[in-house]
């Protein structure tokens, strides 16, 4: 999947916030898998029409989140 990390930051609450570029028409997709792992974060896309999306993931599951996402960009 065509996905680039914009920016990672830790929130207050020690949540880590990651910001994502990624294509509309693999938005879908990324939805469908990432909602497979419900409970792992939170995500939304920052502004309709703009291909950003922000996934806020607890300190718990954030070495998982991460390891998910370099299996994706690494999938054609």
């Amino acid at each position: 999947m065509d996905i680039n990390i914009v920016s990672e930051e830790i929130l207050p609450d020690n949540t880590s916030r990651i910001i994502l570029k990624i294509k509309a028409k693999e938005l879908v997709y990324f939805g469908y898998i990432i909602e497979s792992f419900e409970g792992w974060c939170n995500y939304t896309t920052i502004k309709k029409n703009e291909p950003f999306l922000q996934i806020d993931v607890t300190p718990e599951y954030l070495g998982s989140v991460k390891k998910l996402l370099q299996y994706l960009m690494s999938w054609n």
